[in-house]
């Protein structure tokens, strides 16, 4: 053999001896470090969402996402004004909507803003418990199906729980070393999650308490917050001045229910549980169960925080009342507006409980024996799986494709409320021509604000009724049938996931 290829042959084993171990010092890195753990963790939460986001046709809220930001800028802020939301997740989805128009690209910015959840929520907890407290939350942030569930929604929550999140961590950061920059980036982040959702504005008041009282910040850095918070809330007043419509909603009907032990009890389990189920969803009494399992999994790891709390130190303990009080303290102040005016609703209450999933990471964490771990992250993951995968989401393809088959020219498709958004965005437009929602009045709640004009009419158009056609009423399952004149009655009815299709004829 020549001495050039022993030459070459040596060059290459002393490159592959470098890449392995470059390999090495790689894995060392993943399985040794807080980083590398946390940073694994992240990556796992964001193909899962990724992954997730192709799979569920739209529901009702996630439609009037869809036809709003679908539509030219001003068009769309025409609607939203008109709703009940601040512009920020409708103007990104707007620009994300004119290259990738489809439920899965709607839902995108939802995935990456619950994936930084992640890391945040690990940070918070590493301040609760050290290095393996922040893994421990980093898991439960990446598996909640909470968290889950909001993040494969094209609607604002999840982007706003991860604002909130992120400027309590700010605020936080700020108090223990004031300076005008930490306090900056406190008042732009909640000026961003004010931005994104009215209810962050509950965090505020909560944020600033347990700075003053929790974590016992002086008298400047509390005002220097105090400042920061208000400038973020005079942020908003632009937009509140453009969307003065929203404020004649006050005096309307609205859908939560009044307060009491139910609703209240029902929005806090959502905390561990993620949505609750609709009655028409199969497998419902699976699903439940294993949301059940994810509740118990999430209860003993506050039952473990609060019994080991010796353990973590008085800086732990503090860390974690800083945490509750941001997280628990503004879901409560939901309470006394309720009183007023309904708003106990899990969706509403998730922009502001964000804080509180570290300090279940941190209760996670407490277990000594590695299978106890495993299984509470197995139990929350479950739950979170089993939801995205189950068909929740009204199937309103199959229903629009079985009426284009069937519907004539003079045929009326009557949609209730709950699916005419669906329709907007699903339906072609001949059979939009001859969609219509048969009501004396809809609340604004419907999404109202993006209806074309002229699409509700409080009769049957004239035409269809002296030609004797067909109304195609859909509705959902658990819905009220159609009010139609006299000499209409219910001939079939065709259901699919979430929505029936109920043909009435003369």
């Amino acid at each position: 053999m020549s001495i050039g290829r022993q030459a070459q042959r040596a060059g290459r084993a002393r490159a592959a001896g470098l890449a392995t171990d470059r390999i090495r010092d790689v894995a060392r890195w993943i399985g040794g470090r807080y980083a590398g753990r946390v940073a694994v963790i992240t990556a796992a939460g964001l193909g899962a969402r990724l992954a997730l986001i192709w799979y569920q046709p739209l529901w009702r809220d996630e439609a009037f996402t869809a036809v709003a930001v679908g539509r030219p800028v001003g068009q769309m802020l025409q609607a939203v004004r008109g709703d009940s939301a601040p512009p920020l997740a409708y103007l990104v989805d707007h620009g994300i909507a004119s290259f990738w128009a489809s439920p899965a690209g709607l839902r995108v910015l939802p995935a990456l803003a619950g994936t930084a959840a992640v890391p945040i929520g690990a940070a918070l907890g590493r301040r609760i418990g050290g290095d393996r407290a922040g893994v421990a939350a980093a898991a439960i942030c990446a598996a909640a199906p909470a968290l889950v569930l909001s993040s494969l929604d094209a609607r604002m929550y999840a982007i706003a729980t991860t604002l909130v999140m992120a400027a309590t961590l700010a605020l936080w950061r700020a108090l223990e070393r004031a300076t005008w920059r930490r306090f900056a980036v406190y008042a732009l982040l909640m000026t961003l999650a004010l931005y994104t959702d009215y209810f962050a504005i509950l965090a505020i008041p909560a944020q600033l308490l347990a700075g003053a009282f929790v974590l016992r910040a002086g008298r400047r850095a509390s005002l220097a917050a105090a400042v920061a918070a208000a400038a973020a809330a005079v942020a908003l007043a632009p937009w509140l001045v453009f969307a003065s419509p929203q404020l004649t909603h006050a005096g309307h009907s609205f859908w939560v229910p009044p307060l009491g032990f139910t609703s209240v009890s029902g929005a806090f389990v959502q905390f561990f549980s993620g949505p609750p189920v609709d009655p028409w969803v199969p497998l419902k009494p699976l699903l439940q169960t294993l949301q059940g399992l994810a509740v118990t999994a999430g209860v003993v790891m506050c039952f473990e925080l609060i019994r080991q709390r010796r353990d973590v130190g008085g800086g732990g303990r503090r860390a974690a009342l800083f945490c509750v009080t941001c997280g628990l303290g503004a879901v409560l102040l939901l309470l006394p507006i309720s009183i007023w005016r309904p708003l106990v609703d899990g969706r509403y209450a998730s922009v502001v409980w964000g804080p509180l999933f570290p300090v279940l990471g941190a209760g996670l964490a407490m277990f000594r024996i590695r299978w106890m771990i495993a299984g509470g992250v197995a139990a929350t993951a479950a739950a979170s799986l089993a939801l995205a995968f189950a068909a929740t989401h009204p199937d309103t393809r199959s229903a629009v494709s079985a009426l284009e088959a069937r519907t004539a020219a003079h045929d009326l498709v009557d949609a209730y409320p709950s699916q005419y958004l669906l329709f907007l965005y699903y339906a072609p437009p001949n059979l939009l021509s001859r969609t219509r929602v048969v009501e004396q009045d809809v609340p604004w709640f419907w999404g109202t604000a993006a209806y074309p004009t002229g699409v509700i009419t409080p009769t049957l158009p004239r035409d269809v009724a002296s030609a004797g056609g067909a109304v195609y009423y859909v509705r959902q399952p658990d819905e009220p049938p159609a009010s139609l004149p006299s000499g209409y009655f219910a001939r079939s009815t065709q259901c699919w996931t979430g929505v029936c299709v109920v043909t009435y004829t003369r």
